[in-house]
């Protein structure tokens, strides 16, 4: 079961920071299927465009309710890695999955969304999509992360070309060994120690791995701490996407 929003809008601090320190610039047409998404024209979270009219990211990057003709303030930004670049996309609707909660001890399920856009994005060397999951995501291999999140907890300002590094998916049962809480099975874990991670800005991105994206982020503690980062399992939500498609 879906629950379509008209317009929501979040923009992760706190608890809620989604970082990637010791990353690098990521090259023009490197990752074309990565977008921005904005409200009033500023960037708040990442996502990964999966059909020419369909974007995937997270739940918790709208927390907000409204009507249209707010909608029009809700645009998608592909096609650039600058971010002072890029083709603008308006938003027809955002589909958040019905049972997202967000939960003590950063246990947030569900946390996907699948935000239609009312154009049809066309699909060049800049832009186009990435493929999602054909089985699930082993542990002890390496994903690439792309973000253009902020890179540090204490730097506030976001970099203005997007960011990619590399992170190293556990299992499951390493995971929890080392945040000393169990984490869900519909989530992924990054872990590269510290002063590596997700931060501000990065939530909703994807994380890539054998050309599919296999998780979208979701929480951390904080930022670069040395906990491990929580992504969310993009194979086990297969049906919910295809449905909001």
């Amino acid at each position: 079961m879906t629950v379509v929003i008209r317009i929501l809008f979040f923009r992760g601090h706190g608890k809620f920071q989604s970082k990637r320190i010791n990353s690098e610039n990521a090259s023009d047409r490197e990752f074309p299927y990565m977008v921005s998404l904005r409200r009033d024209g500023i960037h708040f979270c990442g996502g990964a465009i999966i059909s020419s009219r369909h974007i995937l990211t997270a739940a918790h990057c709208f927390v907000g309710r409204a009507d249209p003709p707010y909608t029009r303030n809700l645009t998608v930004v592909s096609g650039a890695v600058e971010k002072r670049y890029g083709q603008v996309h308006n938003v027809f609707k955002v589909t958040v999955h019905s049972n997202f909660t967000r939960g003590s001890e950063a246990r947030w399920r569900d946390d996907i969304a699948v935000v239609t856009v009312r154009e049809k994005i066309i699909f060049d060397q800049r832009q186009s999509s990435i493929l999602l999951p054909k089985e699930d995501t082993p542990g002890n291999v390496k994903a690439v992360l792309t973000g253009w999140g902020q890179l540090s907890s204490t730097d506030l300002v976001e970099p203005s070309v997007l960011q990619k590094r590399n992170v190293t998916i556990l299992k499951n049962k390493e995971c929890n060994d080392k945040k000393n809480s169990n984490m869900l099975d519909t989530q992924v874990c990054g872990y590269d120690g510290k002063g590596t991670g997700f931060c501000n800005g990065d939530s909703g991105s994807p994380l890539v791995y054998n050309d599919e994206v296999v998780g979208i982020v979701s929480f951390s503690v904080s930022c670069g701490i040395g906990y491990p980062d929580l992504y969310t399992r993009v194979y086990h939500y297969l049906d919910f996407i295809r449905n909001a498609m």
